[in-house]
């Protein structure tokens, strides 16, 4: 009897250290997280360079789609003309010289579009990691890590999943230690 006393103690004391580490402590420690997906898309500064950059990209492909159209309907009137002659010729090889040099351009603008992208991410991160700075300090953190997200929705491309679990060191905090609304608040000129 006396066992099944001790068992059941035991079995209590578990089930009331499951529930207790379920429930959001205040903070007492020096470790606080960021949730950096929140603080790219609310960075004022950060969103406004973007949707610039979005602005000139777009116009950008709109040029190179109408290039494109320019270039389909060229194909169209090369059908028509006899591919024994010297202007069918002429007309097939500016064509082509057209077709190689709008893929390059196409290339270039791919290739152009993914760097600036990456600059403008680079300068974003660069100003939340001088506000987690700032915070920490002014605060008297220890540290301020990156929260882990969102898992990716089931069924995603493994690629992604894959790319998630890698880059993920931390597998839960505490919303009691997240200091995102004061890192945006040093981002945004507000605090």
């Amino acid at each position: 009897m006396k066992r099944f006393s001790l068992l059941l103690l035991l079995l209590a004391v578990s089930a009331g250290a499951l529930i207790a580490d379920r429930a959001a402590a205040p903070p007492s420690e020096n470790l606080r997280y960021l949730d950096m997906d929140r603080c790219l898309a609310q960075y004022r500064a950060g969103v406004a360079e973007m949707d610039a950059f979005s602005e000139v990209a777009k116009g950008r492909e709109q040029a190179l789609l109408a290039e494109q159209t320019g270039l389909e309907n060229r194909q169209g009137e090369l059908q028509i003309l006899d591919p024994a002659s010297e202007q069918f010729r002429l007309a097939k090889s500016k064509f082509d010289d057209d077709i190689a040099q709008f893929q390059r351009s196409a290339q270039r603008f791919q290739e152009e579009t993914q760097q600036e992208l990456v600059q403008i991410r680079s300068r974003a991160f660069r100003q939340i990691f001088e506000a987690a700075r700032i915070v920490g300090a002014e605060e008297g953190f220890s540290a301020i890590i990156r929260s882990p997200g969102p898992l990716p929705a089931e069924g995603a491309n493994p690629r992604s999943l894959m790319g998630y679990y890698d880059s993920t060191e931390t597998l839960w905090t505490n919303p009691n230690y997240d200091v995102t609304d004061l890192i945006l608040k040093v981002l945004n000129g507000e605090g």
